[in-house]
């Protein structure tokens, strides 16, 4: 089941049932029709994500999106202006402690993502993952380095 739909109730509760249940008396009609509707978009959605390429999406969009980004960071650091705009760093780029922790939580958006739904619910196998992705020889900022060079 997922999170969202077990979230739903209290979505309609709070959100719409706030401001409907004084225009309508309809005994969780629309509840029912906002269920069948939500089943509808996952439905559409995996149809969607079935055509995707996801070997094609990870091993080379992704990658030439972050190529891209790095290689633009490195010319704008290296731009020789009369007067250089100051470059400013995303908050977790300001020192190593946020950048790791910064890493760790992009680890973790991946394994998530690349996981087969089989093991996603094994917190050690997701948590081990995403520590080896971070932390051992920091592969991420290794990855990143190489692909800005």
């Amino acid at each position: 089941c997922p999170p969202i739909l077990r979230d739903l109730p209290i979505l309609y509760r709070d959100y719409i049932l706030s401001w409907y249940g004084n225009l309508s008396r309809d005994d969780g009609q629309l509840y029912h029709l906002l269920l069948d509707d939500f089943w509808e978009i996952v439905k559409q959605i995996r149809h969607r994500l079935s055509h995707v390429d996801v070997v094609k999406v990870v091993c080379n969009d992704i990658v030439k999106a972050l190529l891209t980004h790095f290689c633009d960071l490195k010319a704008a650091t290296a731009r020789h202006e009369e007067q250089p705009r100051p470059f400013v760093l995303h908050a977790c780029l300001k020192d190593s402690h946020d950048e790791v922790r910064f890493l760790q939580t992009c680890s973790q958006v991946l394994v998530l993502c690349l996981l087969p739904s089989k093991d996603i619910q094994s917190l050690s196998l997701r948590t081990m993952l995403a520590e080896i992705l971070t932390t051992k020889g920091r592969l991420i900022k290794l990855i990143i380095n190489v692909m800005s060079v």
